[in-house]
């Protein structure tokens, strides 16, 4: 598992990532590309859309392949993401939210 900052919990995945990737939080402004789309979202309305509370949203782990954003916890993966990364991610939040370590097997994001 990958310790995050605290307060933000840790980031697992069920095998080794086909890639390498860097993990951040949000700063604000993101975009994702949603597989079978052809433009890219800005994450603060697929979170919205997805009912994720504003303080769990600014505690999301955000991984990034080569510069691209390609998956948001474990809501799902985006397109580029999607396509190269089959590894299942679990996010395990911080004790605040004790209990609710949940796995994704498909995007809420619609």
């Amino acid at each position: 598992p990958l310790d995050l900052p605290p307060g933000c919990g840790q980031l697992c995945a069920s095998r080794a990532l086909v890639s390498p990737v860097t993990v951040r939080l949000r700063r604000g402004g993101e975009r994702l590309r949603l597989a079978g789309r052809d433009h890219h979202s800005e994450l603060k309305q697929l979170l919205q859309q997805a009912g994720v509370p504003p303080w769990v949203r600014a505690r999301l782990p955000l991984l990034y392949r080569a510069g691209e954003l390609v998956a948001v916890a474990d809501y799902g993966l985006g397109a580029a993401g999607a396509a190269a990364e089959t590894a299942l991610l679990q996010w395990r939040q911080a004790p605040a939210g004790a209990g609710l370590a949940r796995v994704v097997h498909r995007s809420p994001f619609r």
